[in-house]
């Protein structure tokens, strides 16, 4: 998919979330696909979720940096039949002063993508601090 172009990119997309419907291991396969995406130095600023492009600009614009990869899987299983009320929340976490952040997503406080790539885990086997810097805004 992210070798594709414009409304190519949105397609593909579109067609992989199809996909997820019915799938066995969906997670999984938004982890792998994901891990795929291509990468670069770090340009979404995580205090101004205001700032940060809905889904298709996302997709279109293509530049990946480890928050967008992770807002990019939280996109792709929120616009699903299946998942569009799976609570979720993007943590980070600061490994050590001389690292860039990492950027996980949380789905319903039970496992987390972009931890590992291609991979998904069990929320209580992270093994360091996070914060929240994103969560659905709560539906009353």
């Amino acid at each position: 998919m992210f070798d594709l172009y414009g409304t190519e990119r949105l397609t593909e997309w579109k067609k992989f979330r199809d996909t997820l419907e019915t799938s066995e291991s969906p997670l999984e396969d938004i982890a792998d696909l994901w891990s795929k995406a291509p990468f670069v130095n770090p340009y979404l600023d995580p205090k101004d979720p205001e700032s940060w492009p809905d889904p298709w600009h996302l997709i279109l614009d293509g530049k990946m940096d480890d928050l967008a990869i992770t807002l990019g899987m939280l996109y792709t299983m929120t616009l699903t039949q299946r998942f569009m009320g799976t609570p979720c929340e993007i943590h980070m976490s600061i490994p050590n002063k001389n690292k860039e952040p990492s950027y996980f997503l949380v789905v319903d406080k039970q496992f987390v993508l972009n931890y590992d790539p291609r991979k998904v885990v069990k929320f209580e086997s992270l093994d360091m601090p996070t914060d929240i810097i994103w969560t659905a805004p709560s539906k009353h």
